[in-house]
């Protein structure tokens, strides 16, 4: 199943994932330890926003996925048609 990934501390879409260094690291932990594939897509409303996407095989590669990244996730449903994928939020900020 194919999950939009964001962070609590670096809301997306992102405009420029090039220079992301924190949303870059999340993606090379997840690919290096899972094995498990990120990809980039462009928001299909807004021109420079781009989306990481990852496809997620089973629940034992969402374990490695939070093990790989070592922050609780979250999975968010979709509040709009724009958004293609549910998402997985990286807890990486303190939220009250």
């Amino acid at each position: 199943m194919k999950f939009y990934l964001s962070s609590a501390q670096d809301w997306e879409p992102y405009n420029d994932l090039d220079t992301n260094k924190l949303m870059h690291g999340y993606w090379q932990a997840i690919e290096r330890e899972t094995g498990v594939k990120a990809t980039f897509e462009k928001d299909t409303t807004f021109d420079n926003w781009q989306h990481i996407v990852v496809d997620i095989p089973s629940m034992k590669a969402l374990a490695q996925i939070m093990k790989a990244i070592g922050k609780d996730l979250v999975i968010e449903q979709p509040i709009d048609e724009g958004n293609k994928y549910p998402k997985i939020c990286v807890y990486d900020d303190y939220i009250e």
